[in-house]
């Protein structure tokens, strides 16, 4: 079973680990490029001191026809004023003037193992010296932070669900990860390292 390792944090994945894990699953979220400061939601961690982490997608216009819950994902999202929204912001009229602002989409079927070495832990404190894009995007992990922290317990709940059921009979269901083939990777990595994993 998984529980919250301390505090529920934000981090940034090394792009070779996983590029290592989309390598023998493709349901990972991968990109050449443009991944590097991809937030994942975390520590979950079992009784076998195996660590999970979560993803955050960024909002699209798709996200829109989506329920605010499913079985494997959440939309993050804010109550906002539709005078309030930009061009590119993606969000659904409400009553009034008042609009769901989809910040954007926690995937709990993505979820991957990590193990130490490939991940740092996300600043999301805003600091005198930060510039205005980095404002905006720690405003933004912010927003995203408090409203994962109101619902990481049942967050928790669905991913040992999902774990154990394919874990128990074997079978991947659509979009899913496979863990084990995941977990294969990370127990590589973290025997032999990403470097000489890099050069085997």
């Amino acid at each position: 079973m998984f529980k919250l390792e301390g505090k529920m944090t934000f981090i940034n994945i090394d792009q070779n680990y996983l590029k290592k894990l989309h390598d023998a699953c493709s349901e990972v979220y991968y990109k050449a490029k443009g991944y590097d400061n991809k937030p994942y939601i975390g520590i979950l961690i079992d009784k076998n001191d195996r660590q999970y982490v979560i993803p955050l997608t960024s909002a699209k216009v798709k996200h829109k026809l989506w329920k605010n819950v499913n079985k494997e994902c959440y939309l993050i999202y804010e109550t906002s004023k539709i005078t309030d929204m930009r061009n590119n912001d993606i969000w659904v009229a409400m009553e009034g003037d008042s609009v769901k602002h989809i910040l954007s989409v926690m995937d709990v079927k993505k979820m991957i193992p990590i193990v130490p070495g490939v991940y740092s832990r996300v600043d999301i404190n805003i600091e005198d010296g930060d510039d205005n894009a980095t404002q905006n995007y720690k405003n933004l992990l912010n927003k995203e932070y408090s409203f994962c922290l109101k619902i990481i317990n049942e967050v928790i709940g669905k991913a040992n669900k999902l774990y154990e059921k394919q874990m128990k009979n074997g079978k991947v269901i659509k979009f899913c990860c496979d863990f084990k083939a995941l977990e294969k990777v990370a127990d590589k990595v973290e025997q032999s390292g990403l470097e000489n994993l890099e050069k085997s």
